[in-house]
């Protein structure tokens, strides 16, 4: 594979063969934009101007990241030499990104670091039309989205298609050879601070074709794909330039400067002819499910679902679903009750046999055949798309169709979403261009937060008639918390990063339940705080200014504080004084009484 590197660096010198495309922004990125065309095509931005996206500042770097998704988080490293994966954690990769180039034994590339449910999460948003149309904010069932607590892309722990949001950490050389996004997904890459080089084929089914017997010969480390096709062309991105790849572009990458990336995957009702294309191509060069877009054939199903929904008000969905995702039947309680974890079960749900108790409203629903007219209009893009998702479910054999628990009857679904496009077909497609989504959540009952009163009590719920209100003798009120010195070595020290209480911190990874500092940072001598005073003459420090004139003691058994001037020791009772530590003579007497207090 090396020597594919060397010819990448040829045809990066090679002015000649650089076709640079001529790629114009459209004046607004809107979604009528996408309507319109279809997002059919690559779209570079210069600057993120009017497209809603949000970023760190460009002096963000990996060492960030490493604080915002924890030190322990295990990423996917790709060997650019060999172009195989390995796992690293996120403290070995910034140790690995911060040395020198020149010091760097082999070219590694971080390519898939998904970050959503992170503290990295609330600093990046993507182009709010990206948001409009992406599947997993629209189709997938949003309470199930909501479910979601890991940070990690564990298949196990995962609650929808979690590929939204990828940091990607790119140094000096790397390579990633050519390849078309996974389940034909489309794209949104924005360059933080760095350069990316970008070789692009078009989607052609020529090319399709050379590139999924490219991807079986298995000799992409021998051949250059881009010198096999005539209409290749390179891009170059740099430090603040926004790129939309579409649905089933291949291309390569090549990375000529230490790149910090913010980028996502999306799928959208736009071009859902080339996204079947592209997993069908996936199927049979066998791409590992690892790599592939997680829960594919269950999100068509929900895209069904969603469309005949919206355009028609008739649901498929199960009562559960129709309940905490349409809000469908949903009272303030439940919304009070209801788990997000997943861990109790709903009303109408049976915990221990799975079953769903249908209400006479939805067996009505289930009898009934008509179909209402539909509301919208759709674009030729999405009625060409959704009859190829009707066609690619319909033909899929029962132990492929994936049919996911939410849809209580498939077949019905099917045939109502046949006759809706039947419908629509004689729309005139010029309405369709509106602006506005076909495809958006219904608003959920909201809950105000309950007022919270502060009852009167009545005098004697609290205390007799004609009792006097002593005054309290408890000293818990004086006693403060110990500060740190800030002088002393443990001070001084930093954070070791290897003992329990730093693998439970969060800016190492851990859960932060413990609340406790670092071990090896424990402070030597730490001082009552400024706010402390006086048991007994309820004074503070006499003179703050200067520490040497400090008096204020703790009682090491009792807690108590109070200056040595106001404490009268008289032999033979001996005060004992550690740093701002002292026995009391309370203490010294109960001790002598008791036999344990040694003169």
């Amino acid at each position: 594979f090396f020597g594919l590197i060397l010819c990448v660096g040829e045809f990066l010198e090679l002015k000649d063969l650089n076709l640079q495309a001529l790629l114009r922004p459209p004046v607004k990125f809107t979604f009528e934009y996408i309507q319109r065309e279809g997002l059919r095509d690559p779209i570079i931005f210069e600057n993120s101007d009017g497209l809603g996206l949000q970023m760190p500042d460009p002096d963000f770097s990996v060492s960030d990241v490493n604080l915002c998704v924890g030190s322990r988080r295990i990423v996917d490293v790709m060997d650019v030499n060999t172009q195989k994966g390995i796992e690293m954690s996120m403290a070995q990769w910034r140790r690995y990104y911060e040395t020198p180039p020149s010091e760097r034994e082999k070219l590694y590339n971080v390519i898939s670091l998904e970050f959503s449910h992170t503290r990295l999460e609330n600093l990046v948003k993507r182009p709010a039309s990206v948001d409009l149309v992406d599947w997993v904010d629209n189709m997938w069932p949003r309470h199930l989205k909501e479910r979601q607590r890991d940070s990690t892309n564990a298949i196990i722990d995962m609650h929808y298609p979690k590929v939204q949001k990828y940091c990607l950490m790119s140094v000096q050389g790397c390579f990633t050879d050519f390849h078309i996004d996974f389940g034909g997904t489309s794209v949104w890459y924005h360059i933080l601070r760095g350069a990316k080089v970008f070789w692009l084929i078009p989607p052609t089914p020529q090319n399709l074709d050379m590139y999924e017997n490219w991807v079986l010969s298995g000799k992409q480390g021998d051949i250059f794909l881009g010198d096999k096709c005539y209409d290749c062309q390179r891009i170059e991105l740099r430090q603040g330039n926004t790129f939309i790849i579409p649905s089933g572009w291949i291309h390569a990458v090549y990375t000529p400067e230490d790149t910090l990336v913010f980028g996502g995957n999306f799928l959208h009702s736009f071009n859902i002819p080339m996204q079947l294309n592209i997993y069908s191509i996936e199927d049979r060069t066998r791409v590992p499910a690892k790599f592939r877009y997680p829960f594919y054939y269950e999100m068509c199903w929900y895209v069904l679902e969603r469309y005949l929904y919206c355009l028609t008000n008739v649901s498929h969905y199960t009562p559960e679903f129709q309940k905490y995702s349409l809000g469908l039947g949903l009272a303030p309680t439940d919304l009070e009750n209801y788990d997000q974890s997943g861990n109790c079960a709903p009303d109408g749900v049976n915990a221990e046999a799975g079953s769903i108790d249908v209400s006479e409203d939805v067996k009505k629903e289930e009898e009934a055949t008509a179909v209402n007219k539909p509301k919208h209009v759709l674009t030729n893009f999405e009625m060409e798309g959704l009859w190829n998702l009707l066609g690619k479910l319909e033909e899929l054999p029962d132990h492929k169709k994936c049919v996911p628990d939410g849809i209580r009857d498939p077949s019905a679904l099917l045939n109502n979403i046949k006759a809706v496009l039947k419908q629509c077909a004689l729309d005139d497609p010029k309405l369709s261009y509106t602006g506005e989504p076909i495809v958006k959540w219904p608003e959920r009952v909201t809950v105000p937060p309950p007022v919270l009163y502060r009852p009167r009590l009545g005098p004697t719920l609290h205390k007799s008639h004609g009792q006097k209100r002593t005054k309290s003798s408890s000293i818990s009120a004086l006693r403060r918390r110990r500060v740190r010195c800030k002088r002393c070595a443990g001070c001084c020290r930093k954070e070791c990063g290897n003992c329990i209480y730093c693998h439970d911190m969060r800016k190492f990874g851990g859960p932060g339940r413990m609340k406790k500092g670092c071990i090896m940072r424990q402070c030597l001598a730490p001082a009552l705080p400024n706010t402390a005073r006086c048991a007994i003459c309820r004074e503070g420090e006499f003179d703050e200014s200067d520490p040497s004139t400090y008096s204020l003691m703790e009682c090491s058994v009792c807690s108590q504080i109070a200056h040595r001037q106001c404490i009268k020791v008289t032999p033979p009772q001996r005060c004992y004084v550690f740093f701002t530590c002292q026995l009391c003579n309370r203490c010294v007497l109960e001790e002598q009484d008791c036999g344990a207090y040694v003169g």
